[in-house]
């Protein structure tokens, strides 16, 4: 992260004037950003006419010396001149505090660059009899499954948010999840509600750091329908977006082009897999998501022409609980690719906690089944790998051997590997089937 001089050498680049503040004397904690009444200004933003120009930070009249700056611990202390004091200044909107993350307008993990630095150089206040239309959105996502949300719902499954003409529109944005997300609206600015208040800044594109909150508001003045969406974009692409719809008809130019291209664009199907080959077996893992479904490949054949391979169609419930039915075939026994047994297989799928993996089963033969997997990294470029299997028959298909009523079938592996590079891993593991042995790994 930059340093404290880098932020002052930044600073006075642009220079980028707060006012005269001197940054010893306030905290910028949540409780000092009073969001209760806005003072409105009579002005009005008129984004489809603003000019840009009128923007900019490198006035200067904007000045900050170093001898008027401060850091204490990381966080920037200030002092307000008479042109910023808070006082009678109440900013319209108090974020209930079940519903906050973190401190309010941090950029990341640099605590000395925030949006707190940027200050309008004239007024951004809406006018004081605009209806205040609020909203909560939380970010959310899953990391392991490339799926991302808004108040955990995806795109694809959600309707068009209805705003209205001559309204504001105050969005709170929580961001649940441990990576920044750059969040883009359409065709308006909104203003970035910080500590400069009246002064706060119009953006168009805002990031919000991993565990914290940013409140912005915008003057609905359109028609029709805006995207709003994570800028990274396949996080977009995954289902981090949302579509404000003014109650206007669509323009008529739009007729080839149906709103459902861009939102089932938020349903993408992405495929990866695995394939090894090792001294004692070899091994294939492929796999084609979206939000919802899943088809899922396996198979494994060893030195002593053992062999298992499965092909499933999983549905995701939420995040960590999936249904699933599918194929499996294996043969009886070592050195027997003659007797190949097919069965269908149903079943549920549980991610527990510690990303352990659960798979509770049961075959057209009606023989239950249980197991276990997980893997973790245990240096920066070495992890472990486990899995555990055990499946039961009672006979309930009446094929067991005369004078049998139960048996049983235990199989478990163990094994490091070592990441080469992105596409390439060095693999060593022990099969109870197969026996020990190494390999090479790719990924794709």
């Amino acid at each position: 992260n930059p340093s404290k001089n880098d932020s002052i050498q930044v600073m006075e680049k642009y220079k980028m004037d707060m006012g005269g503040m001197q940054m010893s004397g306030m905290s910028m904690k949540d409780d000092n950003m009073k969001m209760g009444e806005m003072e409105m200004d009579s002005t009005k933003m008129a984004h489809n006419k603003m000019d840009h120009s009128k923007m900019d930070m490198k006035d200067d009249n904007m000045k900050m010396s170093k001898s008027e700056m401060k850091m204490n611990k990381g966080r920037a202390n200030m002092k307000m001149d008479e042109d910023m004091k808070m006082d009678g200044m109440k900013m319209g909107y108090m974020v209930p505090k079940d519903k906050v993350v973190g401190d309010n307008m941090k950029t990341g993990g640099n605590p000395e660059f925030n949006y707190n630095y940027l200050r309008s150089p004239e007024k951004t206040v809406f006018e004081n009899d605009k209806p205040v239309k609020e909203m909560l959105f939380n970010l959310t996502g899953n990391m392991n499954r490339y799926v991302w949300s808004i108040n955990g719902v995806p795109l694809s499954e959600t309707d068009k948010i209805k705003i209205k003409q001559g309204e504001v529109v105050r969005i709170t944005l929580n961001n649940l999840t441990m990576m920044h997300h750059p969040m883009h609206l359409h065709g308006h600015f909104f203003r970035v509600l910080n500590e400069n208040g009246e002064y706060s800044p119009l953006k168009h594109t805002v990031n919000v750091a991993p565990m914290q909150k940013v409140v912005f508001e915008f003057a609905a003045d359109e028609t029709g329908d805006w995207f709003f969406h994570c800028h990274i974009l396949y996080h977009m692409m995954s289902g981090m977006a949302r579509v404000f719809s003014y109650d206007t008809p669509r323009d008529e130019r739009l007729e080839g082009y149906p709103l459902t291209n861009l939102t089932n664009e938020a349903d993408h199907i992405f495929t990866w897999g695995e394939i090894t080959a090792a001294s004692h077996m070899t091994e294939l893992y492929a796999t084609a998501t979206n939000i919802r479904n899943q088809f899922a490949l396996r198979g494994e054949y060893g030195w002593n022409k053992n062999l298992e391979a499965e092909f499933t169609y999983e549905r995701y419930l939420n995040d960590y609980f999936r249904v699933f039915g599918g194929v499996n075939v294996e043969n009886e026994g070592e050195d027997s690719l003659e007797e190949i047994n097919t069965t269908a297989i149903a079943g549920v799928r549980w991610l527990m906690p510690l990303l352990i993996n659960s798979d509770f089963r049961i075959d057209s033969k009606l023989r239950p089944q249980i197991s276990f997997s997980t893997g973790f990294m245990i240096f920066p470029r070495l992890g472990i790998y486990g899995e555990y299997e055990y499946q039961m028959d009672f006979g309930w298909d009446g094929k067991l051997p005369e004078g049998q009523d139960f048996e049983e079938e235990t199989t478990w592996q163990v094994g490091l590997e070592y990441v080469l590079s992105r596409d390439f891993s060095l693999m060593g593991s022990y099969d109870n089937r197969f026996g020990a042995g190494g390999g090479l790994s790719l990924r794709f």
